[in-house]
C-alpha cells in the first residue's frame, strides 16, 4: 500500500475513531450533544468518507487533486470552526445575543421517516453548548476536535503536496 492510501486509511480510521467515542459517551453516558457538537459531528462524517474516497481514488489529475484537497480542507476548517465556536461558548465572557440551545432551529428534520433511526440519534442536537458536559485530561472535547481537525488539514495538506510532486509536469 502506498503513501496516499495508507495516509488516507489512517485518517479516515481516526474520523470512525471520533465518532465512536461520542456515541460511546452519548448512548452510555447520556452526553447529549449541542448544535456545535452536531456541527462539528458532520464536519467529522464530511472527512471521513472524504479520506475514504481517496484511499479508493487516487487523483491521476492536478484538477482531480485540487477538488478532493479543497474538500477535506473545507471539511476540516468548519470543524475546526465550529469547535471554535462551542469553545468561545463555553469559556468566553457570556454574551446574552449568542445562544446556542437545543430550541433553536436544525436545518435538517430529524422526524422525516427517510432518516435512520440511528443517523437522527447521531445528530439531533439536545445539549446546551455552553456547558462543559465532558473532558479528557482536563480539556474539552471541543478543543480535542479542533486540535483534531487542524492536525488532519495538515496531514491531508501534505498528502496532497506529495501527491501534486508525483503527478509532474502535467497540467490541470
Amino acid at each position: 500500500m502506498d503513501r496516499w492510501r495508507l495516509g488516507f486509511l489512517v485518517l479516515f480510521l481516526a474520523c470512525a475513531g471520533m465518532l465512536a467515542f461520542a456515541l460511546y459517551h452519548q448512548v452510555y453516558h447520556w452526553v447529549m450533544p449541542c448544535l456545535m457538537c452536531v456541527y462539528q459531528r458532520l464536519a467529522v462524517i464530511a472527512y471521513g468518507l472524504l479520506a475514504l474516497l481517496a484511499v479508493a481514488w487516487r487523483p491521476r489529475s492536478r484538477a482531480g487533486l485540487l477538488l478532493l484537497g479543497g474538500s477535506l480542507a473545507g471539511s476540516a476548517l468548519f470543524g475546526a470552526w465550529a469547535a471554535a465556536l462551542n469553545l468561545q461558548l463555553q469559556y468566553g465572557p457570556p454574551d446574552p445575543t449568542a445562544a446556542c440551545a437545543a430550541s433553536l432551529p436544525f436545518p435538517i428534520d430529524l422526524n422525516d421517516p427517510a432518516w435512520p433511526a440511528w443517523f437522527a440519534m447521531l445528530i439531533r442536537p439536545v445539549g446546551d453548548c455552553s456547558a462543559v458536559d465532558f473532558t479528557l485530561f482536563g480539556v474539552s472535547v471541543p478543543l480535542w476536535v479542533m486540535l483534531a481537525m487542524s492536525g488532519m488539514l495538515i496531514a491531508a495538506i501534505w498528502l496532497c503536496m506529495l501527491r501534486w510532486r508525483g503527478l509532474g509536469g502535467q497540467r490541470p
